[in-house]
């Protein structure tokens, strides 16, 4: 059984070969791409079926059985990329809330030193921003979904919400966190530090049942 190694903020996701393949047209997984010795933060098996007591994620990119034992993630799924980043997305999940971190829907832009989060809800224009400001020749972690870390870091993943916009791997301490939100015009205004928490707790990416309770999340 061939399997492929993935970074993930500094640790390592080992992914069932025919897993990976199965949600590369949705998850950008080259870059992120890696030969290590370590050993693995998570591993995934692929199964044609789990037992009875196997348990079930569902949400908007599909559904899948899983057994999970500690480093160990057994899932059984239909075939499609959208059921593939599902499980790529629990993955991820499981190792940054193992690490204290959580998953957010947001964009992250880098300089190399540091980093610029942007959340908002689906179309206020993370992927615009995005775009933008790779043209200046900033660097994109992720358009998608970031990884936050309780020492202010934020990493990339290999989600993406366009195909053009392709994150990369890395960390890096969060200079400024942003709210987008789409208008008629132009403008930047304070946030409240409530506010920011506010909408940063909103976006966060829930793994149902494996989800951090609502104090951790605030903490």
């Amino acid at each position: 059984m061939a399997f492929s190694d993935f970074d993930c903020a500094g640790s390592v996701i080992r992914v069932e070969a025919t897993l990976a393949d199965m949600s590369r047209p949705r998850v950008h997984l080259g870059a992120f791409s890696v030969s290590s010795s370590a050993t693995p933060a998570l591993t995934i098996h692929r199964h044609a079926s789990l037992p009875e007591h196997a348990k079930v994620a569902e949400g908007p990119l599909g559904r899948c059985r899983y057994l999970l034992d500690g480093d160990r993630l057994d899932v059984e799924l239909a075939d499609g990329m959208f059921q593939g980043e599902l499980v790529l997305r629990l993955a991820w999940y499981l190792v940054a809330t193992r690490r204290g971190g959580l998953l957010i829907h947001a964009s992250a832009i880098t300089d190399g030193k540091v980093a610029l989060v942007a959340s908002g809800k689906s179309g206020d224009g993370k992927s615009t921003l995005s775009r933008l400001c790779r043209s200046t020749g900033l660097s994109l972690l992720t358009d998608e979904i970031v990884q936050l870390f309780p020492d202010g870091s934020a990493a990339g993943t290999p989600f993406r919400s366009d195909e053009d916009n392709v994150g990369r791997p890395g960390r890096n301490p969060v200079k400024a966190f942003v709210a987008l939100k789409k208008a008629q015009h132009e403008a930047l205004e304070p946030l409240s530090g409530i506010d920011a928490a506010q909408l940063a707790t909103s976006q966060c990416f829930d793994g149902a049942v494996f989800a951090l309770p609502r104090a951790e999340v605030n903490r």
